[in-house]
């Protein structure tokens, strides 16, 4: 028996519930570019499975089981909505999440006060709904809300006209010209792609960026592919090359960009 009572059969069918979701790997996207939308949303559907699994014990008479469920699959409904509405700081659509997010909050902690789940299992409902929002207002203002990515020879014609000669030629790319995607002023210009080391430095720099002072578990929150302790390593290489400074010592560190 584990600490709140439950048996450790259940707490492996449980798991293996939840594995549902992860396979096979579901190739359609409605969110395009929009990553922070796409974790979003399938931190909202493992979100609701749990919600129903926790409550499948309780009558179906129950009130508060009928909202719980509810209210999980609204949040899917909600999440889908904001893949065209991520960016808008005061969007409408984005506050209805975030509603939504809080009133289940609540419903979780009256399942617990009734006595329907373990305070375990509330508790971790709580902080991941919690964290869902987070991410919500972390994505409002970071680049990988983006539908769209564009480089800077997605903006440049590919061919030029000589007007001497009227007759077109195609334009000389300098093969080691940095992708706009990672570059950011710092004191003496530009950082480049060779300057940050690798695709998840940059994307940690965006969300360093965006989010003013982060500490490792708010960049982990927009990052959930990455373990924290890699996403510390990139943070402490980053620091080292001066493109982010550190503030804090230990569990209190707290990154952002040199001012």
């Amino acid at each position: 028996m584990t600490a709140d009572g439950s048996s450790n059969k259940s707490v492996r069918d449980v798991s293996n519930a939840l594995e549902i979701l992860d396979s096979p790997r579901i190739l359609t996207n409605p969110f395009g570019a929009n990553l922070s939308g796409d974790i979003s949303y399938r931190r909202a559907e493992r979100i609701s499975a749990a919600l129903h699994l926790v409550t499948s014990h309780i009558p179906e008479s129950e009130p508060l089981r009928i909202a719980v469920r509810k209210s999980g699959l609204r949040l899917l409904e909600r999440i889908l909505e904001l893949r065209s509405g991520f960016r808008a700081a005061a969007s409408e659509k984005g506050q209805s999440a975030l509603a939504d997010i809080r009133s289940l909050i609540s419903q979780v902690r009256l399942l617990a006060i009734a006595g329907y789940v373990s305070s375990q299992n509330a508790r971790a409902l709580v902080e991941a709904l919690d964290e869902l929002g987070n991410l919500i207002v972390i994505s409002q203002r970071s680049t990988l809300a983006e539908q769209v990515n564009l480089s800077r020879e997605d903006l440049q014609p590919k061919t030029e006209i000589s007007y001497r000669t009227f007759e077109a030629r195609p334009i000389q790319r300098d093969s080691n010209r940095t992708s706009t995607k990672v570059r950011e002023k710092d004191n003496k210009g530009t950082v480049t792609s060779g300057q940050l080391g690798s695709d998840r430095a940059g994307r940690i720099l965006d969300i360093v960026r965006a989010g003013g002072e982060l500490g490792i578990k708010d960049v982990a929150t927009n990052l959930p592919q990455y373990s924290e302790k890699m996403i510390q390593r990139e943070l402490a290489g980053l620091v080292e090359k001066g493109l982010v400074t550190k503030v804090g010592e230990k569990r209190w560190s707290r990154y952002r960009l040199p001012s």
